[in-house]
């Protein structure tokens, strides 16, 4: 090959290599949050109403009830959103707008469609089965990184999570 050609072909290489270096975002703060309190994965969480609702995303969550962060990605590593709670701050992040919320229950509700028991998830995944009112943790498959709760139709619709960890 002349070494014209291997001139183009390495320019193409490194400019694909830059391009696909500038793609790539970090996503954690690093030293912020203990990390024991950090998980990623894949998390499901499907809403038996009418019609079904489902949302499945990549998530790295960090901190615990109190205070923490949850960022959800597409399946091509996009950001999708990225909440933050603390006391007296609840806040989303969503396509470069930032909203601020009463609660962290409703800061959840509006990132996921539900309600979701933000406290007690993060003793679910410690391992502790934790009571939630009208939920039902399954940890019988934790330590295959595998997490299940499921809520009641009681007076809102059933709610199936799913959480698969990456370790």
């Amino acid at each position: 090959m002349p070494r014209r050609g291997l001139a183009a072909i390495r320019l193409w290489a490194l400019l694909t290599i830059i391009l696909i270096a500038g793609c790539a975002t970090t996503t954690r703060n690093a030293g912020q949050f203990d990390p024991h309190n950090h998980w990623h994965g894949r998390i499901a969480i499907k809403v038996l109403s009418t019609p079904p609702q489902v949302f499945t995303a990549d998530f790295e969550l960090d901190g615990q009830g109190e205070a923490g962060t949850l960022a959800l990605f597409s399946p091509l590593g996009t950001t999708v959103a990225q909440m933050q709670w603390a006391p007296g701050l609840a806040q989303l992040r969503n396509g470069g707008e930032l909203r601020n919320f009463d609660s962290l229950s409703a800061l959840a509700q509006q990132a996921t469609g539900t309600e979701l028991p933000v406290a007690a998830l993060f003793d679910w995944l410690h391992g502790m089965a934790t009571a939630a009112p009208g939920w039902e943790a399954d940890l019988s498959q934790l330590p295959e990184g595998r997490l299940l709760a499921r809520r009641a139709a009681d007076n809102a619709p059933a709610v199936e999570l799913r959480i698969i960890l990456e370790r």
